[in-house]
């Protein structure tokens, strides 16, 4: 080995808060009911939710963001 992969391996790092933060909310996604979105729905997705409730992909769309970033 070379001397800079030796350095690497023998600095032992601690996990970055970037790490613990995503295994913090991905254990909140183990509780039932929580699940994962996209922040922006496929246009698919719109036209099913625009049919569902009788609306517009528009008003489908201002509902979907609605719902992220007021979510708890």
């Amino acid at each position: 080995m070379n001397a800079i992969s030796m350095s690497l391996m023998k600095k032992s790092q601690p996990c970055s808060v970037e790490l613990g933060t995503s295994v913090t909310a991905m254990g909140a996604l183990c509780e039932p009911g929580q699940t994962a979105v996209p922040l922006k729905p496929s246009a698919t997705m719109l036209a099913a939710g625009a049919r569902a409730g009788g609306v517009s992909v528009e008003i489908a769309w201002k509902i979907y963001q609605a719902m992220i970033h007021h979510a708890d």
